[in-house]
């Protein structure tokens, strides 16, 4: 996995998991604690907001 997807992946969920005491939810694993499953899925997401972020 490219470091940079790594990154963006993380940066992305660790902005959304900000949200959640706002929000009155309970407070999200950390980044570490995630199966690998779910980091992928984080990454992927990162990287389609980027990819869709051009063609506003």
């Amino acid at each position: 996995m490219d470091a940079d997807a790594m990154e963006a992946g993380r940066t992305l969920y660790e902005e959304r998991m900000a949200f959640l005491p706002g929000l009155w939810m309970p407070e999200a694993p950390d980044w570490e604690d995630l199966s690998e499953e779910d980091r992928h899925r984080w990454i992927r997401t990162a990287l389609e907001l980027e990819a869709g972020s051009g063609t506003d």
